[in-house]
């Protein structure tokens, strides 16, 4: 059956004007078309009826259904009476319990913080159930939540405070400790999170004051700020990316649309005696634990297990125990579970989705996923802070076929196109910035309202990363535009480099980067973790490499170590880090 989604003649009609050519069937996929089921699904399902709607004066395509706010989504766990919604390490909660908690969290914050519509209340803690009870209790009486990055300084929390202008904060004992010492002078209320130390102000304590009250009814419209989530800094200063629960719902329902649809074109037929599953794997603070792993669970009712700190071995065992569906995170995480070496001592039957998102999986990695798991389909999503996640997504034989790609554009929402400096749209495999309209994009920048403005073209969301669609419209991603090194002239795509590298049977992980050098301008560098038992060198790797790559593309100078690469917060590799290793050493 042909494909319905790409454009033949990209050059046909420029959706940045706003007309929208019709699809052209250019390409062929695996049984059913995809894109004609989600119409089907949006045709027949009250629940994902779209019209089209204006957003700050531009026209979207959105969806017009009961689920217009948060509060409305948190409200679906009456449904789901008597099934478990959280795990975490000894602690089960259902949904029913989750609620309960929410709801009296939501009461103290009014009654005992006064706290109202549009208040932001912040949220510095590792992930605990009182971090997801919190949000949902924020978000239902309207205010806004700010999850706040575990991992900053004090300086970084201060600074992340300060610009949101939240007058509460909701830490646990390491943020207390960091927080403390400026929250006189900032006139900061902090409730704490399973500690000792604020008696006054402890959560449980404010839980039990208020325990069997109702969810507060608060008026809130779509389009009423939700959440300010920050991006990593890596250019600067965080931005706090202000969102709408709109925004928010809209990728969530995106997701379950497109899910439904590859059930029904895989003809899979899902098992009700059978709770859907899934580990909380990293931090909530960002969009792939808050979105893809915490709020899309109201969906489908499906039960998490929070895990402490990411620990592979500790992760087989939880598998195995409660027999988890759906393993998602960044793609390493994936990789070190099919890698471990006590793997095979567990029953991972009960695996059916190793999904990944907020950074590339190498292509070499994905056939190895299916060959090793060949009941679990492999996926990867592309998304951004600034589109909620979403964007593009690709799994199972598509996957498989095109392993280089992150997918197609998320229907039904989300339009992307690539476009050169000049804003102008380019034709089909020609490398640019991808550029993303949906619904689901951000309203601003908080407080800051040059880089809002610079950030948008006509609607259309500049992402700042470089790509290209192919003839099937799939989305190929080639590197962050500022994570470009140019050597002599030469453009290096890190991102290329990278998954050749890690074709290497001895590499379990590669990070390539470039560092400052007085004639070229930069050199290329890379960091590379080996088996244990391995025994290449610099050398043998760049003699490994020269067989695939152009010589300029090779890296002059490789660091290799056996332990893993450093991280981020998030769970992907920490090249600054290593970049500044590098440049320390050398």
């Amino acid at each position: 059956m042909v494909e319905g989604t790409g454009l033949e003649n990209r050059q046909a009609g420029n959706r940045l004007g706003g007309s929208n050519p019709s699809p052209s069937a250019t390409g062929k996929i695996m049984k059913k078309d995809i894109d004609e089921i989600i119409i089907d699904i949006c045709n027949q399902d009250p629940s994902f009826t779209i019209k089209n709607k204006y957003i700050r004066d531009i026209e979207y395509k959105c969806f017009d259904n009961d689920i217009s706010n948060l509060s409305k989504l948190f409200s679906l766990a009456s449904n789901y009476k008597g099934k478990e919604m959280l795990i975490f390490e000894d602690e089960r909660y259902t949904y029913e319990d989750s609620h309960e908690l929410a709801s009296a969290f939501a009461n103290a914050l009014i009654n005992e913080f006064k706290i109202k519509k549009g208040d932001r209340v912040a949220i510095a803690s590792r992930n605990y159930p009182e971090w997801i009870n919190s949000f949902i209790a924020i978000t239902s009486i309207g205010a806004i939540a700010v999850p706040l990055n575990s991992w900053w300084t004090g300086e970084e929390l201060k600074y992340g405070i300060e610009n949101c202008g939240a007058k509460l904060i909701i830490v646990d004992n390491k943020r207390y400790d960091l927080i403390s010492p400026f929250s006189k002078k900032l006139n900061l209320k902090l409730i704490s999170i399973r500690s000792n130390k604020n008696q006054k102000n402890n959560w449980n304590n404010l839980i039990d004051i208020y325990k069997g009250l109702k969810m507060p009814n608060v008026d809130i419209k779509d389009d009423d700020d939700a959440a300010i989530f920050y991006t990593s800094g890596s250019t600067g200063y965080p931005k706090g990316v202000c969102s709408s629960h709109r925004a928010i719902i809209s990728t969530l329902l995106q997701w379950s649309v497109i899910a439904g649809a590859r059930a029904i074109r895989d003809e899979i037929i899902p098992d009700e005696n059978i709770q859907p599953s899934c580990m909380i794997t990293v931090p909530l603070f960002h969009v792939t634990g808050s979105h893809s792993q915490f709020m899309l669970s109201f969906l489908s009712g499906r039960k998490m297990v929070m895990l402490y700190k990411w620990d592979p071995s500790n992760a087989l065992k939880i598998i195995e125990s409660e027999k988890i569906i759906s393993l998602s995170g960044v793609p390493t995480m994936t990789l070190e579970i099919m890698r471990h070496p006590d793997r095979k001592k567990y029953d991972l039957s009960s695996l059916k989705d190793l999904s990944g998102g907020g950074a590339a999986r190498p292509s070499s990695h994905v056939l190895s996923l299916s060959k090793e798991f060949p009941d679990a389909k492999p996926g990867l999503g592309y998304g951004l802070t600034e589109t909620n996640a979403a964007g593009a997504v690709i799994s199972g034989e598509e996957y498989i076929k095109k392993p280089g790609s992150t997918g197609k554009p998320s229907k039904p929402l989300t339009e992307i196109i690539i476009c050169d400096d000049d804003n102008k749209e380019v034709k089909y495999g020609d490398v640019g910035e991808i550029y993303i309209k949906s619904p689901s994009n951000f309203r601003c920048y908080w407080n800051n309202e040059k880089a809002t403005k610079e950030a948008f073209y006509k609607g259309w969301f500049k992402s700042g990363d470089l790509g290209y669609l192919d003839n099937d419209n799939y989305l190929f991603i080639v590197d962050r535009a500022k994570d470009i090194v140019i050597r002599g002239g030469e453009n290096i795509s890190c991102l290329e480099v990278e998954d050749r590298i890690n074709t290497h049977p001895d590499v379990l992980e590669a990070s390539v980067f470039g560092i400052p050098d007085e004639r070229l301008g930069e050199i290329l560098c890379c960091s590379i973790s080996l088996n244990k038992n391995s025994k290449i060198n610099s050398d043998d790797l760049k003699k490994f490499l020269k067989q695939y790559l152009a010589s300029f593309k090779i890296p002059e100078r490789v660091d290799i170590q056996y332990d893993q690469l450093p991280r981020t917060a998030s769970g992907k590799i920490y090249k600054l880090k290593l970049r500044e290793k590098m440049i320390s050493t050398y």
